[in-house]
């Protein structure tokens, strides 16, 4: 009777709120596209444009899709008849608009690209659990929190006593802290999760469970597999999400444990338990961003050491939705899991989720503290928290009325635990924003495993780890240092691309010493000014790389202050010969570095002589806080293109000997030559039907090198020119006009006449529009060089960028 009851109520509930969402159920006998608008057309007469192009195409129109006010849904008959395999709409979509642009139509002038939606099936992150018993004693604690739930003895992951140095999250009490020495996280002051709010998409949530019903949040709720309101799980296997819930807000009573944020409330979006489209999983991603503060992600692409794949289109734009409208403009809190693909030599940089700058991604470490075998490393990864391994496993809640789960793990586990410590974040501050969270980890994250010999010193005085991130999560250090952090400004970035004609990798696979080619970028702090930056945060990468044998490729990033990121570690799985395509490869390790001075990129060809290959261009993007003098802030990107338009700078490839007497291959940027900044708002740029021109930042330097066929071995320091492109003309052009105006000087001091040259007009180097691509990463020794440098740091010690901090030594 009382489940009927509270059933008929939640129907009650979602009858009003759904409304407010336009959810657009999919029906099997139907093909689905999606409209783009750009935010430039965006007016009152939009969604008429999209129903009249959808009437047009002889399709039926949908709506918005979700949140997304720039996307709208149209479908057509699944009984179409597809001509030679082809799409009959994306075709018909463009010859309408190639015909109505030339006839200046306002409404297809209005859209900008259409795209067919496609099932997708995503992969939760937890891996086979081993059968193992482990003791744990914690009779005090529960008798002192008046914790009555049968479980929590099992729940190490909260109060570890047995190894009392690894605790992690509970509360902190004066005599039991004594007695224990146990780093315990919360007094007894009601820091408990009120007024946050944790969605997990995954694959269903059990709200009948006596341990979650109390905290089930219903209307921030919804199933995108079956489009009904409610997240049941329904599958043999749909208890991933029930379990990871329990973990963050399982209810203090007398079933199973309890969750870290055990009076924050749970709300479940159905997505992994079937093939969704990607506009079902934006809208999954954007899903009541107002009331669900964090999103719990315990899921990605396949973690099989061979699979790149990275949101992109209206997934890329539903993160920054989120980030930038989510929780009244603070931003949604994303938290991802590394993957469990270690063992496979899988990598998370390979992962487009996980190397977002908008999301959290954290790894794994077991109750000794240290690496399990399955989670992923890479530079893109914040912090780590507590999971399977080393025998012992989380112990949570199941589907179930009174059903518990003592084999729960993986990265799986360790993402949900970040979440209910930042859902008791926000409970204490509100008003933190997606960056502040960002930066409240890298400053409370405490390193751990000390002897792993990857641990890197940093100009900041951190240690980062590729392993660990900045270390394991402390919840009692962050939630009280969120209490007076002062919040961060805007952000802002720097673009720097690097234009250059496909350049050979040197290859490794038979050498000791591996020969890197090396490619450098000088940032200068005339474009750090420029930029606005005042503090350094978030690193990117986008390469284009040509290869028969992707997993053989390593890149590294080298700072000025030598600190190196790992970007793409072989992959031994990676047979791909499609290369790295537009990839963006991500770093954390450079947070709160001085940016000024020379970024190196190293390429490496590891294994299989045979197979070879070439990079194309690449493309370094700073990401930090925006300074607060500064005019504006520079806008996301929704999209990984990024045109570039080169400009003189030369470039020259230079063989540099090893210690081995082995040859490296090395392009230096000799001059830098900044395109002039602009501090106006950008505007949205015309878009093709099949992907989005770039969108110019406001405050992004661009950057590029002309073009340079190959290396000089003889002459090192000569720039090649042998391009017959356009550019090369333009600089013979401009070397016969230097030639012509100094005969004509000589002349004129020989003869002493009063005759004058006439003008001269060396013109400009011109290109097309390249287009930077790029993903991988590889897992090098950190360097071994000290520095002396100094670096000056503001009042909660955080280095500053640009004016009184130390240069790199040249």
């Amino acid at each position: 009777m009382r489940h009927n009851i509270v059933s008929i109520l939640c129907w009650v509930v979602l009858a009003t709120t759904i409304s407010a969402t336009n959810i657009i159920k999919r029906d099997p006998n139907r093909h689905y596209y999606t409209l783009h608008f750009p935010r430039g057309h965006l007016d009152d007469s939009t969604a008429e444009a999209a129903s009249v192009i959808a009437e047009t195409l002889g399709a039926r129109y949908e709506g918005t899709v979700g949140e997304l006010k720039t996307y709208f849904m149209i479908s057509t008959s699944a009984d179409r008849v597809e001509p030679r395999g082809e799409d009959a709409m994306l075709t018909a979509f463009e010859e309408h608009k190639q015909r109505n642009l030339a006839k200046r139509d306002v409404t297809w002038s209005k859209v900008g690209r259409m795209e067919k939606q496609v099932l997708r099936q995503r992969v939760k992150r937890a891996p086979v659990p081993r059968p193992q018993d482990g003791k744990l004693v914690l009779k005090d604690v529960q008798k002192a929190l008046y914790i009555e739930d049968p479980g929590f003895a099992k729940q190490w992951h909260l109060v570890y006593l047995r190894l009392h140095r690894y605790c992690f999250n509970s509360r902190q009490i004066d005599r039991l802290t004594k007695n224990t020495q146990c780093e315990l996280t919360f007094s007894l002051s009601g820091i408990t999760g009120n007024g946050s709010t944790v969605v997990l998409l995954d694959d269903g949530l059990d709200y009948d469970s006596v341990d979650l019903a109390a905290n089930f949040f219903a209307a921030g709720s919804y199933d995108f597999n079956d489009h009904v309101a409610l997240p049941t799980p329904k599958l043999f296997d749909d208890n991933h999400g029930t379990r990871c819930a329990g973990q963050i807000a399982a209810v203090r009573n007398k079933a199973c444990g309890v969750g870290i944020a055990y009076n924050a409330k749970v709300a479940g979006v159905r997505i992994l338990s079937g093939a969704i489209t990607d506009a079902d999983e934006a809208t999954a991603l954007n899903y009541k961003f107002q009331e669900n503060h964090i999103f719990s992600c315990s899921w990605g692409p396949t973690d099989n050491g061979e699979t790149m794949e990275a949101p992109d289109g209206i997934l890329a734009d539903a993160f920054i939705n989120g980030i930038q409208n989510g929780r009244g403009g603070k931003g949604s809190v994303y938290v991802f899991a590394t993957g469990n693909g270690a063992q496979s030599g899988d990598n998370c940089n390979f992962d487009g989720y996980t190397n977002s700058i908008y999301t959290i991604t954290v790894g794994a470490i077991d109750h000794m503290d240290n690496h399990p075998s399955y989670s992923e490393s890479c530079s893109a990864q914040l912090v780590v928290t507590y999971s399977s391994g080393g025998g012992e496993y989380i112990y949570t809640t199941d589907v179930g009325k009174n059903q518990c789960a003592d084999l729960h793990g993986g990265t799986s586990a360790a993402a949900p635990n970040a979440a209910g410590i930042f859902a008791l974040v926000l409970s204490v501050r509100p008003e933190l924003t997606w960056r502040d969270m960002q930066y409240l980890c890298v400053q409370t994250a405490v390193p751990v495993n000390l002897q792993d010999d990857d641990w890197a010193a940093l100009p900041s005085g951190r240690m980062y780890n590729h392993k660990y991130g900045y270390g394991k999560l402390d919840a009692y250090a962050i939630v009280e240092a969120a209490k007076t952090f002062e919040l961060v400004n805007n952000q802002t970035h720097l673009q720097v691309g690097v234009a250059m004609n496909k350049t050979d990798i040197p290859d490794s696979s038979s050498t000791k010493a591996k020969k890197p080619l090396r490619s450098i970028v000088t940032i200068t702090e005339d474009m750090v000014k420029a930029a606005g930056l005042r503090r350094l945060e978030h690193v990117t990468a986008t390469v284009n790389i040509e290869h028969k044998e992707r997993g053989n490729i390593v890149i590294n990033l080298e700072s000025p202050n030598k600190v190196e990121s790992q970007l793409a570690t072989a992959r031994r799985l990676d047979k791909s010969t499609d290369g790295i395509q537009n990839w963006k490869f991500m770093s954390v390790k450079h947070w709160g570095e001085d940016p000024i001075g020379n970024w190196t990129l190293f390429v490496y060809d590891v294994s299989n002589p045979d197979a070879k290959g070439k990079l194309v261009n690449w493309t370094l993007t700073l990401f930090g806080e925006m300074d607060r003098d500064f005019e504006q802030g520079a806008q996301p990107s929704s999209t990984h293109i990024i045109s570039l338009q080169p400009s003189e700078t030369h470039v020259t490839f230079k063989e540099e000997a090893t210690s081995t007497n082995s040859v490296q291959t090395t392009t230096t940027t000799e001059k830098h030559v900044p395109t002039r900044p602009s501090k106006v708002k950008p505007k949205p740029t015309t878009h093709t039907s099949t992907t989005d021109a770039a969108v110019r930042p406001s405050n992004t330097i661009q950057t590029n090198t002309t073009h340079v066929d190959e290396v000089v071995p003889d002459a090192p320091e000569t720039p090649h020119n042998a391009s017959k492109s356009s550019t090369s003309t333009v600089f013979y052009g401009f070397i016969g006009t230097a030639a012509i105006v100094a005969l004509a000087s000589g002349m004129y001091l020989y003869k002493r006449k009063g005759w004058r040259s006439p003008a001269l007009n060396t013109g400009e180097a011109s290109s097309q529009p390249l287009r930077p691509d790029g993903y991988e990463f590889t897992e090098l020794q950190p360097h071994e060089e000290d520095e002396e440098d100094v670096h000056q740091t503001d009042t909660d010690n955080r280095p500053l960028l640009g004016n009184g901090a130390t240069r790199p030594h040249a």
